[in-house]
């Protein structure tokens, strides 16, 4: 029985982003690189490396079985091995900016935290569609999966990183609800996570006041904090249409971050409230795509992976898209595609390459009941409706 095709609409909204994104880093970060590097290709340079790469293994991951992911131990190998990984920053991670997220490795920059996002959620996916026979039993069921979780998380904030932290935890609960999981269960881990946010804001002091300035922000955003004020006024000339590709005035060292966690101020000054739309359109079109293909998996895994995979895209579009025009208090959070950074462009490409394969079996019942009994009768069911 030949697999189906891939899913294009969804394919092709991803590479539409891929493209737009490396587009508006040249032209976010044009001025700061010219004037921190003298080059005003630098961060595009990296940037279209790491696109090229991620293109290549988007494309190659849609070839292979996802299935191959849940086998041989490997979900668990790869939560171990960004936990691993995450406890090797405290000892040999580089210190830059106030944190300590990254290796570095000759030129290049590797943040273990995008891969311990995607080694959550393929864990998270085996072990909810293996265990659901024992999901209603908290000590047999939920409690080794939340041990692993929490240890991930307690290894992420410290660096600090609590916006990615938050993330993992928001993701995983969202399979986790899904699940058989009773709501009670869900109740105590939502309650118990209240004190652990509260004690982080008011311990932070940068942490709150964030969250003090998105307030202030919201209410009179002629007094808001620096940044969040030079990113309203960047979407704000922006109007409809925007000023033209390349035309950004805040990109003048007037807006912190503007090639990284606000490039979506820039897309909103150069191409206006039209561009925006089309962006979150995209981003919308993926959503619906992979709730499609969530639903038409018949394997639980790939059905559990799936959803995974696309709210870890859009929630950080979205999240992004609502800290820039001060919605959401500043988290840090990068835009999915656009933000420059290697490591987060490239693990986004893996993950949406096993979301691709995974479209490209939906529907395929027979397959499924193959893979579980693998019987003789099963064969020639198989080859009896491949006939008709």
């Amino acid at each position: 029985m030949k697999r189906n095709s891939v899913d294009w609409i969804l394919a092709s909204a991803v590479t539409l982003l891929l493209i737009m994104g490396l587009i508006m880093v040249f032209s976010a970060s044009s001025m700061i690189a010219k004037f921190e590097f003298g080059n005003m290709m630098y961060f595009f340079q990296k940037q279209i490396l790491w696109g090229a790469l991620s293109l290549i293994f988007m494309v190659g991951f849609s070839k292979i079985d996802y299935k191959i992911l849940k086998r041989h131990g490997l979900p668990l190998g790869l939560m171990l091995l960004s936990i691993l990984l995450l406890a090797g920053l405290f000892v040999f991670g580089a210190y830059s900016h106030g944190a300590r997220r990254w290796y570095r490795l000759a030129f290049l920059r590797f943040q273990p935290s995008e891969f311990a996002k995607i080694s959550v959620i393929i864990y998270t996916s085996y072990y909810l569609s293996t265990k659901e026979s024992k999901l209603k039993n908290w000590k047999k069921g939920l409690m080794p999966l939340m041990a692993l979780l929490a240890l991930t998380v307690l290894l992420i904030y410290p660096q600090p990183d609590l916006s990615t932290s938050l993330m993992i935890l928001i993701i995983a609960g969202c399979l986790i609800f899904v699940s058989p999981v009773p709501l009670k269960h869900l109740a105590a881990i939502a309650l118990a996570a209240v004190p652990f946010i509260i004690f982080t804001l008011v311990r932070n002091p940068y942490q709150w006041g964030r969250v003090h300035n998105w307030w202030v922000a919201l209410h009179d955003p002629a007094h808001a904090a620096y940044q969040l004020k030079q990113s309203l006024i960047g979407i704000g000339r922006g109007g409809l249409f925007g000023h033209g590709l390349g035309q950004s005035v805040q990109k003048f060292l007037f807006l912190p971050d503007s090639h990284t966690d606000f490039i979506f101020s820039i897309i909103g000054e150069e191409f206006g409230f039209v561009g925006t739309s089309i962006v979150l359109f995209l981003f919308l079109l993926i959503f619906f795509r992979g709730i499609t293909v969530a639903r038409r998996i018949h394997d639980k895994f790939g059905r559990y992976l799936s959803l995974g995979i696309t709210l870890n895209i859009v929630l950080y579009a979205f999240i992004n898209a609502g800290v820039v025009s001060a919605l959401l208090p500043t988290t840090g959070l990068p835009m999915p595609f656009f933000s420059y950074g290697g490591s987060s462009l490239l693990f986004l490409s893996i993950a949406t390459g096993i979301l691709l394969n995974i479209s490209r079996h939906t529907g395929n019942e027979i397959d499924e009941l193959l893979e579980k009994h693998n019987t003789r009768q099963l064969w020639s069911k198989k080859i009896v409706i491949s006939a008709e």
